[in-house]
């Protein structure tokens, strides 16, 4: 089923820092089955683009577009309105990495069209595909079993000013931020969450746009969050049933490893995403653990080669899928390349 679809490698930037490393990984990925890099960054070289072309690969491009993550939040720090404010009316604190943008951000929303834009007039790229493109969420982290219920965000004035015009104005005497959530939790919690939803879909239109203008056979993919409880959608903005029109690869993050679930989770969230966005669906699925917690993110406990092979299976399982995305992409570099490779000829 995967011979005229995505088997993607998502790599970083380092990837790329030396032309003729990046060349032989290039090989060594195609090697394994791959036929598409999948990035995301600041900024590209033309020469990654041309040498995953010569060797009959696509390069996918993205962009973080609620996330100032890679530039040590220098955004929020300068546009203090868009930092996400909790329901509790407290700032959101750093989570390992990660903050989030208030996803009504006129400028960031701009911003990031222009990038989108800028990208797709620059490089030959193939597709670009949206990243945070949600409500302010570490999903990997916040919806690990055993957890507490995440904070809702963001509740910032410029938020609240945007709903209240689009569902009406609040009860007068709510004098603080936590009062205003918490009476909208209460009393207006389905017109939130249509709110959220509709700030990211008609976002992810206005991107679809900024890139077929430049580019109209580009393919626009989406990296949504998996559902866990029923959280997904009314914390991060994402409705599937809607954004499945406006893009051409919805991209489940299946990080079963980081979230702390087995394998076999991986084929239940499989099953629930293809029934909103059918023959679109495109899994991320993780290979490895290879980073420090103590220096870096927690990717979640060490991943045997079993766990690779089970997570292998339970896309090869599940029907009408469009491909699969490997993260991150490097680990394919040896046995868990030829697992793949294997894994390949009998899907085919």
């Amino acid at each position: 089923m995967f011979s005229s679809s995505v088997v993607g490698a998502f790599v970083f930037s380092e990837f790329w820092r030396d032309s003729s490393q990046a060349k032989s990984g290039i090989a060594a990925l195609r090697e394994s089955g791959v036929n598409a890099i999948v990035t995301e960054s600041d900024s590209y070289e033309h020469f990654m683009v041309d040498l995953a072309h010569q060797a009959g690969l696509r390069f996918y491009a993205g962009v973080a577009c609620f996330s100032d993550h890679a530039s040590d939040f220098s955004w929020i720090e300068e546009h203090h309105g868009s930092w996400p404010i909790l329901e509790t009316g407290e700032p959101r604190s750093q989570m390992e990495w990660y903050i989030g943008i208030s996803p009504t951000d006129r400028r960031r929303q701009q911003y990031v069209v222009a990038e989108i834009a800028r990208i797709a007039r620059t490089y030959a790229i193939d597709g670009l595909f949206l990243d945070f493109v949600r409500w302010p969420l570490h999903w990997e982290i916040e919806l690990r079993p055993g957890r507490s219920r995440p904070l809702d965000s963001s509740f910032d004035a410029a938020t609240l000013a945007a709903f209240e015009e689009a569902t009406g104005s609040l009860p007068r005497g709510l004098d603080t931020v936590s009062a205003r959530a918490t009476w909208i939790q209460e009393n207006r919690f389905r017109s939130w969450v249509d709110f959220k939803c509709k700030i990211i879909t008609d976002f992810v239109r206005m991107a679809r746009n900024a890139l077929k203008d430049e580019r109209p056979d580009a393919e626009l993919g989406i990296y949504v969050v998996p559902d866990v409880n029923g959280l997904a959608e009314p914390l991060t903005g994402q409705r599937v049933r809607d954004l499945e029109p406006l893009v051409d690869w919805v991209a489940p993050m299946l990080y079963q490893n980081i979230l702390l679930q087995p394998p076999s989770w991986i084929g239940t969230a499989l099953a629930d995403l293809i029934q909103a966005a059918g023959g679109k669906t495109l899994p991320v699925v993780q290979a490895d653990s290879n980073r420090d917690r103590l220096v870096a993110a927690d990717w979640g406990p060490s991943m045997s080669d079993a766990d690779w092979s089970a997570t292998l299976s339970e896309v090869a399982h599940c029907s009408n899928v469009a491909g699969l995305i490997v993260f991150p992409g490097t680990a394919l570099m040896g046995a868990r390349g030829e697992s793949l490779k294997s894994m390949l000829k009998v899907w085919g």
